[in-house]
């Protein structure tokens, strides 16, 4: 059994394992790197963790197997003054995929974004090839805009955005 649920601050350690084994794992799905996430300081793992576990506009989105061990993970959030939410570190453990978790943590982080702005729109980039993120995502309403900005670690691949109108 794998619950979903907002990633806690004992989280911390966790969180950043999955992270840095998702940038390893699966490169061209982030604008991030392993080499880079390295080398944050704890204290900037912490804040993240942080930030995901009470902020009122961001809100972190984990999935848990009943061992603890961490295999999923979503963000959602939206500066103070932004009108709209994004969604980004989206991932789920390759031994994981295939069970509807990717759909389970898009939909927590959905459901968040609509409780702390009713009607709100939501947007993400994907790169193309990520096939079955994009299946996830065009289930849940988003829509490719046609905007492409570059995948800066590797370039020339793109990111492409996709929204979800406000509802």
């Amino acid at each position: 059994m794998v619950e979903v649920r907002r990633v806690r601050l004992s989280d911390t350690s966790a969180l950043k394992d999955l992270r840095l084994e998702a940038l390893r794992t699966d490169r061209m799905a982030f604008g991030s790197t392993v080499e880079r996430e390295q080398a944050f300081p704890p204290e900037r793992w912490k804040e993240r963790t942080r930030q995901g576990s009470v902020d009122e506009r961001w809100a972190t989105f984990i999935a848990e197997e009943a061992n603890g061990t961490l295999v999923g993970m979503v963000t959602v959030g939206a500066p103070k003054e932004a009108t709209s939410f994004n969604i980004f570190g989206m991932w789920v453990r390759p031994s994981h995929r295939g069970r509807g978790l990717g759909g389970r943590l898009l939909d927590a982080a959905l459901e968040f974004a609509e409780r702390a702005s009713p009607g709100a729109t939501v947007e993400l980039e994907v790169v193309r090839t990520q096939e079955a993120a994009v299946r996830t995502y065009e289930s849940r309403g988003f829509r490719f805009t046609g905007a492409t900005e570059p995948l800066g670690h590797s370039a020339p691949a793109v990111c492409h955005l996709m929204i979800r109108p406000g509802r």
